[in-house]
């Protein structure tokens, strides 16, 4: 199909799937127009260099008539003990699957479309402040589809101990989920939030979430992406910290056929802090892109960005980290790394660690490595009467342990220690 076809159609399913007139009728047009004006991001762009979306064209507008399930099965759930749960299935909020009661005075948990409804005025102070569709092409597809979606509020001073998980689960191929999240904290309040991706068909699924922390405020924020291996993943999530906030995040990327998260955190006050952790992987011939923008535009900001990519099979990573301080932003203190290890002859990853400093009174460093199972630790383990399978586990292990023993949802740590031992190597274990 030529462009002009598939746009036709594109408008079609948003006419037919689009929503009624509410708070956010008008932007959602606009945001399909400019959508419509773009198209899908190309190689041709630098962004998108490595990461080649000319299969997901093919598809789109197929997926986005897509009819969500009516029965979605229960496979790859993740349950954190004590959590808030909250289920979107084929992008659709499902009640009856969800548990978002007996929240503390101060909390309120909504979904998008009731908050459209009843508080239209405030949807739109937080709507697109962070993810403006006019940045990105697939945040405006995003802003264009997304009917559904969740939004937490935290008043100032609440902290509310128990982890709020939303599971976005797809059980249906070709269908394309486009959905929303809000997090909007107040002064010195403390939240934990937790996204879980999972699919048990080819499916494509196109997230972004904003996340707002006020002054003083403490977000731990945990991303796990457990999708089919068919499916396609592009993901954003925003950030934006006023003074004295932090922020302690964990990406972790396992599954789909290609997968790009891209978080974006800009740290706005004095003394806001960040810690990023991501751990991607893929196996046989899939597709995983990571990327991180720190935005230090305030002086006496803090941030340290740790991410590790294990590849193996025919598999492609992909590490994009940039470091961006502000002239402003004096005393700014800055730590980007980013290692990787390749278990095969084949796989293969591209890695771009950047520093843009504007600011003279800063303490920043970035690195990467990438490189193979050690052939000497490998013998060792092998000379003690450790079979091979077992002692090549120790050593990926090993080299994910800082990031497995930080996550700070013990169920996220055991999923991703799963993966690691699951990872297939096409027989070869890549330490020569």
């Amino acid at each position: 199909m030529n462009t002009s076809t598939i746009n036709d159609a594109i408008r079609a399913a948003w006419q037919a799937t689009g929503p009624d007139e509410d708070a956010l009728h008008e932007m959602r047009r606009e945001a399909l127009e400019q959508f419509l004006r773009t198209g899908l991001p190309t190689t041709r762009q630098e962004n998108w260099k490595y990461t080649n979306l000319s299969g997901l064209a093919e598809r789109l507008a197929d997926d986005l008539r897509g009819e969500p399930t009516a029965h979605p099965s229960q496979q790859k759930m993740l349950c954190i003990a004590d959590a808030v749960q909250v289920t979107f299935v084929d992008g659709i909020y499902r009640p009856e699957l969800s548990a978002a009661d007996e929240l503390p005075q101060g909390v309120q948990l909504h979904s998008l479309a009731a908050l459209a409804e009843r508080q239209p005025a405030q949807l739109r102070e937080l709507y697109g402040r962070l993810a403006a569709f006019a940045d990105s092409p697939m945040v405006a597809l995003n802003s264009a589809f997304a009917g559904q979606g969740a939004v937490l509020e935290v008043a100032d001073g609440v902290e509310l101990a128990r982890p709020v998980c939303i599971s976005y689960r797809s059980g249906r191929s070709h269908i394309a989920a486009q959905t929303r999240l809000l997090v909007s904290l107040g002064a010195r309040a403390r939240a934990t939030v937790v996204e879980h991706f999972c699919s048990t068909d080819s499916v494509f699924v196109n997230p972004v979430s904003e996340l707002h922390c006020g002054p003083g405020a403490r977000l731990d924020y945990c991303r796990l992406q457990d999708e089919h291996p068919e499916t396609w993943h592009t993901a954003l999530q925003c950030a934006a910290l006023a003074e004295n906030a932090s922020l302690h995040t964990t990406q972790v990327d396992i599954g789909a056929a290609l997968a790009r998260n891209e978080l974006r955190l800009n740290l706005n006050g004095r003394g806001a802090h960040v810690e990023a952790h991501g751990l991607f992987m893929a196996d046989t011939a899939r597709h995983v892109d990571s990327r991180i923008d720190v935005n230090h535009l305030a002086p006496d900001t803090s941030s340290r960005e740790r991410y590790r990519g294990i590849l193996a099979g025919r598999a492609r990573g992909v590490f994009n980290g940039r470091i961006y301080v502000a002239q402003d932003a004096q005393k700014t203190v800055a730590e980007l790394t980013n290692r990787n290890l390749l278990l095969n002859k084949r796989a293969e990853v591209n890695s771009k660690p950047e520093l843009e400093i504007y600011a003279d009174d800063v303490k920043c460093a970035h690195g990467s490595t990438t490189g193979q199972l050690d052939a000497n630790s490998l013998f060792y383990l092998l000379s003690r009467g450790v079979d091979r399978n077992t002692a090549r586990n120790m050593l990926i292990t090993a080299f994910a342990a800082e990031l497995l023993t930080d996550m700070r949802i013990p169920e996220i740590a055991a999923r991703a220690q799963q993966a690691l031992e699951a990872l297939h190597t096409d027989g070869e274990t890549g330490e020569s």
